[in-house]
């Protein structure tokens, strides 16, 4: 319960984060997406009802700030969430290059999601061509945070103790180094 609860307050610094602060500081096509990165995450390295769990409700949160279209983030994330786990199942997922490489896939993957979900449910127009040109940036973007993310997460690794299958973060035992 207590994981559950680290996430969810994570994912709601991350919202207020991508909802205040980052529309001050960066440019609209270099914001990046932090609840994607920790939508991968979860996918990655939590069971899957907490993950589940985890990732309706931080898409509810996400939709409830982003306006009009409700369901549409619970939706994306759900099937990015399930999609990651699928993977996951057959790949290494302590090497950090997954990490990133599935953030990389989880981007485009998401943007093709809202673009097809707008597209088709809520006659936005040319939303996917829209969605495509900024993917780069997108892209470009959500890799730097994903990096500096992990950079950080290595960084206190030590301090909190190693633990075994922990995503992007190379295990070692106690007697490492010793």
């Amino acid at each position: 319960m207590r994981r559950f609860l680290l996430y969810l307050l994570i994912g709601i610094f991350f919202v207020l984060l991508q909802s205040s602060l980052f529309p001050l500081l960066l440019p609209a096509g270099l914001r990046p997406n932090l609840l994607m990165i920790l939508i991968v995450y979860l996918g990655l390295s939590e069971n899957l009802t907490r993950a589940v769990l985890v990732a309706l409700l931080l898409g509810g949160i996400q939709d409830s700030f982003s306006g009009t279209s409700l369901g549409l983030y619970v939706t994306v994330d759900l099937v990015l969430l399930l999609l990651v786990r699928l993977l996951s199942t057959h790949l290494n997922t302590e090497n950090p290059a997954l990490l990133l490489l599935l953030i990389a896939g989880g981007t485009l993957v998401q943007n093709l999601l809202v673009g097809f979900c707008l597209m088709f449910f809520a006659d936005a127009g040319p939303i996917l061509s829209i969605l495509l040109s900024a993917l780069p940036q997108q892209l470009l973007a959500n890799l730097l945070a994903a990096l500096l993310m992990l950079l950080l997460l290595l960084r206190i690794q030590p301090m909190f103790g190693s633990r075994s299958g922990l995503p992007g973060l190379i295990y070692q035992s106690k007697r490492h180094g010793a």
